[in-house]
């Protein structure tokens, strides 16, 4: 064996110290995104208790109301008055539990990868009114102003049922976060012929900068708790991004704090290749490739 000079030796060493030292770090590195990667699972356990408490209270209470109600309406049907009120109470109370199951819904279809676009000519000024118009008794609730600010007959082609659903989730966002006899703006235009804009801007208290990316996370929610003074259980905004997303679009939001929200939206035009659907006034017609031009089903 040949013998290793003093120099060797201590060459030998250091690299093998070096090696050491290396192999540590590394270990050191990988700790810490365990340590991460434990911290988020956590953070997703209680974020998901979370949302399961309060998507119990956010079912459970519409569903125990209606029954309650149903319940004083049958026993007094001989009232006009209470029958009127009674019954506006149980609308409000089942579009309440509606909403929030199609947005359950519509999240799960899009954690399973089952949602896909299904593109059409879209009436885009009476899909925004037959929205608003669903959100008429929360409006007059809070004594709301309402501006609709869209081009007359404005057809986009995009997928009627995701664009449906993104304008009733920004409106509700808007309604929900609004101050009492305040303002809300919706505002839609069309950029180039190929990009369709979308802004939900409302008179609300504003939320901070750092709170943008928050918002569309899955079940979070700025308040928590049992004191939480807003309804609704997280999902909305996120299901709004997915769609867009979906449909090759962007969001953002702009805040100023103590006057208000801009939420908005952009889409890209569709392909006329894709089109498969036409939508108006809330009514979707499907064509079938392989029928006449004339033959359509309509849901």
């Amino acid at each position: 064996m040949k013998k290793l000079s003093e120099k060797q030796i201590i060459n030998e060493l250091s690299e093998r110290f070096e090696q050491n030292r290396i192999a540590v770090l590394e270990q050191e590195r990988l700790m810490n995104e365990l340590e991460q990667v434990n911290k988020k699972l956590m953070e997703s356990e209680s974020v998901k208790t979370q949302f399961l408490s309060n998507i119990r209270n956010e079912i459970n209470n519409p569903l125990s109301s209606i029954l309650g109600l149903a319940d004083k309406l049958s026993q007094k049907p001989g009232d006009l008055k209470q029958v009127k009120y009674t019954s506006s109470l149980i609308h409000q109370e089942a579009f309440s539990l509606d909403f929030q199951l199609r947005n359950i819904f519509t999240a799960a279809e899009l954690e399973a990868g089952e949602l896909q676009p299904n593109f059409g000519k879209v009436d885009v000024e009476s899909l925004a009114n037959s929205v608003l118009d669903k959100f008429e008794h929360l409006i007059e609730r809070k004594k709301l102003t309402i501006e609709l600010k869209c081009t007359d007959s404005l057809a986009f082609i995009t997928d009627a049922g995701m664009l449906s659903s993104i304008i009733r989730n920004l409106v509700s966002n808007g309604i929900e976060y609004n101050k009492d006899n305040g303002k809300l703006i919706l505002d839609i235009s069309i950029r180039r012929e190929k990009e369709l804009i979308i802004n939900v801007i409302d008179t609300g208290v504003g939320m901070l900068a750092k709170d943008y990316e928050v918002i569309f996370d899955r079940f979070v929610q700025l308040e928590t708790g049992v004191t939480k003074s807003h309804s609704g259980h997280g999902l909305g905004l996120t299901v709004t991004k997915a769609q867009v997303e979906l449909l090759q679009g962007s969001v953002h939001v702009e805040c100023i704090i103590g006057k208000g929200c801009s939420v908005g939206i952009s889409i890209p035009i569709a392909e006329e290749d894709d089109i498969h659907t036409f939508s108006d006034s809330g009514n979707v017609f499907f064509f079938d490739d392989d029928a006449n031009d004339s033959e359509a089903e309509v849901f």
